[in-house]
């Protein structure tokens, strides 16, 4: 509570962030650089004590991955930090949210770089999403916010560097803070415009027999929902993609022949032997486009649990539909 011997602090004000963002459970193997941060912790904030940082991120992987929400991972400076890399690459390889704070050294001595002050920008490479190391400390809370709508929409770790001091630093209450939590509509580098997906529907339309290619991406409970939909709507068959991290269609829902084979042309000879359910036979055909989701495919309003009934196909080639054979 902010009164006139108290001004709310840094650390007060990131916690309230957290709290609104629903990062309440704290994945950490810490050191000295967070101990300021973890020092009279909340009794609303859960922390889960890892002993190895890729055991913290992985426990933080698997919650995102079940929530569907970020996950909160607090790491030590370069030691804690370095040792996280392998976990964070796998996680932005599952696609699992996180946000990352990372601690560093007091930020009055970065410049003579002392003991535990790390080089961190670019230590974890290309593999989080997002990493900012806030100008000032009133900064801080707002980058934790942004890292959340990161995560969030990029599918992966993004990472906030705090210098260890910048927790007991006066807060700023003027600063505003990123968009709140919750379905925001957004137009961003990630998103198909209205002319892409008008072109992607054109060409579907016009297709005599098309197929759909599921990547790891769509592993999720929207991704299912909206594949399903889309796959009864064009009536046509789902293949997995080869050497996919995760499951990106639910088989007993969808005509699912199998693993598409590693390249595409191969993958067009497979389609090529099955057709629309409302005709008799099996002809192949030279319109076959292939709809590749690597990203889940949403379809509001539509219900989660929807059959699609299964269509002839040829004989299968199994030397193409089988992921343990390989492509001649």
């Amino acid at each position: 509570m902010t009164t006139a011997a108290h001004a709310r602090t840094v650390k007060e004000q990131t916690f309230d962030v957290l709290r609104a963002y629903e990062l309440t459970t704290l994945f950490s193997n810490p050191g000295s650089t967070e101990v300021g941060f973890l020092a009279d912790l909340p009794a609303d904030i859960s922390f889960v004590l890892g002993l190895h940082e890729g055991s913290v991120v992985g426990m933080a992987s698997g919650s995102a991955l079940a929530t569907g929400r970020p996950a909160l991972v607090l790491l030590h400076t370069t030691a804690g930090y370095g040792n996280a890399v392998s976990a964070l690459a796998t996680a932005r390889a599952n696609r699992a949210p996180l946000v990352v704070i990372v601690g560093q050294q007091d930020r009055r001595h970065l410049a003579h770089e002392p003991f535990l002050a790390g080089k961190l920008d670019g230590l974890a490479g290309d593999y989080p999403v997002w990493q900012h190391t806030p100008a000032r400390a009133q900064d801080v809370p707002g980058a934790v916010a942004r890292a959340w709508h990161e995560a969030q929409e990029g599918r992966g770790p993004a990472v906030v560097v705090v210098p260890m001091d910048d927790w007991f630093a006066a807060a700023d209450e003027e600063v505003a803070q990123a968009a709140p939590r919750g379905p925001v509509a957004v137009r961003g580098g990630r998103t198909a415009s209205d002319d892409a997906l008008a072109a992607l529907a054109a060409l579907l339309a016009a297709a005599d027999a098309p197929c759909l290619v599921a990547g790891a991406g769509n592993d999720t409970a929207d991704g299912w929902e909206g594949l399903v939909a889309l796959a009864e709507r064009l009536d046509c068959p789902v293949y997995q993609e080869p050497f996919g991290a995760a499951r990106a269609s639910p088989r007993t829902t969808v005509s699912s022949p199998g693993t598409c084979p590693r390249s595409a042309p191969h993958c067009v000879r497979c389609s090529r032997g099955t057709t629309r359910s409302s005709r008799s036979e099996p002809q192949p055909s030279a319109n076959t486009p292939m709809l590749r989701a690597t990203s889940p495919i949403r379809a509001p309003g539509s219900p989660s649990s929807r059959t699609i009934r299964r269509r002839p196909t040829a004989a299968p080639r199994s030397w193409c539909c089988s992921p343990n054979r390989p492509t001649p």
